[in-house]
């Protein structure tokens, strides 16, 4: 699945650790998009290394799902 992934992350040293993350996942193409070409499983161990260091209540991470 294709997926288009953009982020806003208040605190520099948890956007630091999401965009290495993302990084190792698909291809930055903007300052906080990404470009992910993923199976089933890569998305769900995303899901989960994204779910376990985000502040749910300052950041947002969006999935965009991409015919």
């Amino acid at each position: 699945m294709f997926v288009i992934i953009s982020y806003d992350i208040k605190e520099d040293k948890r956007r630091t650790k999401i965009h290495k993350i993302l990084k190792s996942y698909g291809e930055w193409v903007q300052y906080s998009i990404f470009e992910c070409d993923l199976t089933q499983t890569q998305y769900a161990k995303l899901r989960d290394r994204l779910s376990k260091i985000i502040d749910r209540d300052t950041d947002n991470i969006r999935f965009y799902f991409m015919c």
